[in-house]
């Protein structure tokens, strides 16, 4: 008899399991349905709580729920990557950061990999939004911090590359600027914006030597100056400002064929201070011994700092006709 009991017993608490697990399933496809709808009117942020409940629900069912427990994770790693995306656009950088994690990690345990290169390339992507908010407010300490953190999150992401380009502009370090210009290079490739945002590189980096030249110019270093131009120049060569400083340099140097070459490249690059350029010719078609193209250059200064200059060159040392 209490063998009997003992069995009935087991039956009815067997029974009572499976009962418990069908309602679980039930209830955790209730929620998945529910999430879905959300999923669908753009409410991510919902979306993700509901999938949440349904997953935790179907792993108490346990191997009942193991089908609906795949469909639950599948679509609950794109919502967190779609939350991520609305928390992106309103600049909630760490709540964004927080949803893409989630999906990076829900994506690796599913083995969804379109998901996970996604989700950790927009991870990398808020990392260097907040990377450049910081530069703005010249941190540069926390900027490269978060640099970095996004190259940990995706080590191929050309915007934290981007950004290390930018941070060593501020800081006039120029050999990484360089280095960083040629990282956001080699990602050409594998990104589809990639030699956007390689232009955008070399504009940086042509400002900079640029910039950097112009500078050694006024402190009348023309030697380094030529070499910072001539690396602006390898970023972009049409440049008519460009060429026009690399023609008072080389006048500075007594290198007149090359200040005559660059005088005359600035002029075809439509470089708008006609006259100074005209002056820098005239010095250099001077020093070249060539009077008559001198003497056509120094008229040809009409407006500018140089005019008085050259109307003595023309009048009372060169007495052109």
């Amino acid at each position: 008899m209490k063998l009997i009991v003992k069995s009935l017993l087991f039956a009815g608490l067997l029974f009572l399991g499976l009962n418990v697990s069908a309602q679980s399933v039930q209830d955790a496809g209730k929620l998945y349905n529910q999430a879905n709808q959300q999923f669908k009117s753009r409410a991510y942020g919902q979306a993700v709580k509901l999938y949440e409940e349904a997953l935790k629900t179907c792993k108490e069912a346990g191997p009942d729920a193991m089908q609906l427990q795949t469909q639950v994770q599948s679509q609950l790693t794109q919502a967190y990557f779609w939350n991520g995306i609305l928390f992106y656009q309103k600049r909630q950088f760490d709540n964004a950061i927080a949803q893409f994690k989630k999906g990076a990690n829900m994506a690796a345990l599913i083995g969804n990999a379109h998901y996970k290169k996604l989700s950790s390339d927009y991870e990398a992507r808020v990392y260097a939004s907040k990377g450049n908010s910081l530069l703005l407010q010249k941190k540069y300490t926390e900027a490269a911090a978060q640099y970095e953190a996004g190259l940990k999150a995706f080590p191929n992401s050309i915007n934290a590359y981007f950004g290390k380009c930018l941070l060593a502009n501020d800081q006039k370090n120029y050999s990484e600027l360089k280095a960083m210009v040629q990282k956001v290079k080699s990602l050409i490739p594998t990104n589809p914006k990639g030699g956007q945002y390689y232009g955008k590189a070399r504009s940086v980096a042509f400002g900079a030597f640029l910039n950097a030249g112009a500078s050694d110019l006024q402190k009348e270093n023309y030697q380094s100056a030529l070499s910072n131009f001539n690396q602006a120049k390898s970023y972009y060569a049409a440049s008519g400002v460009l060429h026009y400083y690399m023609a008072v340099a080389n006048a500075k140097l007594k290198r007149w064929d090359a200040a005559i070459t660059n005088g005359r490249k600035a002029l075809s690059l439509n470089y708008k201070s006609k006259s100074d350029v005209y002056f820098t010719l005239g010095e250099a078609y001077q020093g070249k011994g060539m009077k008559t193209q001198a003497c056509t250059s120094f008229k040809r200064v009409v407006k500018g700092p140089n005019v008085k200059l050259a109307k003595y060159q023309i009048k009372t040392v060169l007495k052109c006709k």
